[in-house]
């Protein structure tokens, strides 16, 4: 950072954001600015940005303007240049994902705008109001955008297929159905999953991908040689799904509010465990209640009404007294 921008900053002239916007500056003024020129818009920019009036806005403003003066015109000016766009994404140790990126003007205002909808508040349900940060919300909405651009399908295709999550985990591992277990009973269990970007993956994540989208079965023995290869299959039918959207009308976790577009459609009995594909053995849950149900004590049952209860654990409730999901107006 420039001494004097680093000088103005310590002396709480500037805030972080400010100062950061002008650093950036500094290290990527106009060309055609000789030494003198630079020096002064510098100090413009330092002491305009040092007033109480002045906002990120009215800093990039200057900014733009004074790159604007000083352009040579065989270019975009650097804010919205997007050859210099970079996106890092790594995986850490424990498998999560960290993505640090910077993006011309148009290019960002065109994921803000993506983001937007997905990331607002959700509406306040029996008074109770959404708690999520911003960046919580801006994580959420993310996730929920890939899982739309998935669902498109408008992604080119890699290797044959079009881009998918692709977990591989040994049928041991992946059920609690007993007699399975003794039909393999030479398969290894290893207690977890893998998929070739993220890693080893917890079984309960595993199980939750397996509930609402495309499955191949491949057997393998113990050497790791192919027994048997199933055709793709999709566990819930567009049927299906638009018959719980009237039934359970979005995630039917009690108070929340997921439109039935964004949920996905959870097993009470696991398939694998040998669960029926039907409307009895379905339910509607966003993404974070259906992490919920298969990484906590979390439990979900039809009523005799074939309806669906959830059953919180004991360290919510003592009792564990069944909790009535939500229930659309129109079958109420």
């Amino acid at each position: 950072m420039e001494p004097e921008v680093r000088e103005a900053y310590s002396s709480g002239l500037l805030d972080a954001q400010k100062a950061r916007q002008i650093a950036y500056f500094c290290q990527h003024y106009p060309r055609t600015m000789n030494p003198c020129e630079f020096e002064k818009a510098r100090d413009i920019l330092i002491e305009h940005a040092g007033t109480n009036v002045a906002t990120t806005a009215t800093v990039r403003a200057l900014i733009r303007r004074l790159e604007h003066l000083y352009g040579t015109g065989d270019g975009p000016p650097p804010g919205e240049d997007s050859g210099r766009n970079e996106l890092f994404v790594s995986t850490t140790w424990h498998g999560r994902v960290v993505i640090k990126g910077e993006f011309d003007a148009v290019t960002g205002a065109r994921l803000r705008h993506l983001l937007s909808p997905l990331a607002a508040p959700r509406p306040e349900v029996n008074g109770v109001k959404d708690d999520r940060p911003a960046s919580k919300r801006n994580a959420d909405a993310f996730d929920q955008l890939l899982q739309f651009v998935e669902a498109a399908g408008l992604v080119p295709v890699e290797g044959g297929v079009k881009p998918h999550v692709t977990v591989t985990a040994s049928i041991n591992d992946l059920t609690n159905n007993t007699a399975v277990k003794e039909l393999f009973a030479n398969s290894p269990e290893l207690g977890y999953a893998t998929e070739p970007w993220a890693g080893p993956l917890s079984i309960d994540a595993a199980r939750m991908l397996a509930c609402d989208c495309q499955v191949t079965r491949i057997l393998l023995d113990e050497h790791g040689v192919l027994l048997a290869h199933g055709q793709t299959r999709r566990t819930a039918s567009r049927e299906q799904r638009r018959a719980l959207a009237v039934r359970d009308g979005g995630c039917a976790f009690p108070g929340c509010s997921t439109p039935p577009a964004w949920a996905d459609a959870h097993h009470l009995h696991h398939w694998v465990d040998g669960g029926d594909t039907d409307l009895d053995n379905l339910v509607l849950l966003c993404g974070h209640h259906h992490r919920l149900m298969h990484h906590t004590e979390w439990e979900v049952e039809m009523t005799g009404e074939r309806r669906p209860q959830f059953i919180p654990p004991a360290s919510v409730d003592l009792f564990q007294a069944p909790i009535p999901g939500n229930r659309p107006d129109l079958v109420a």
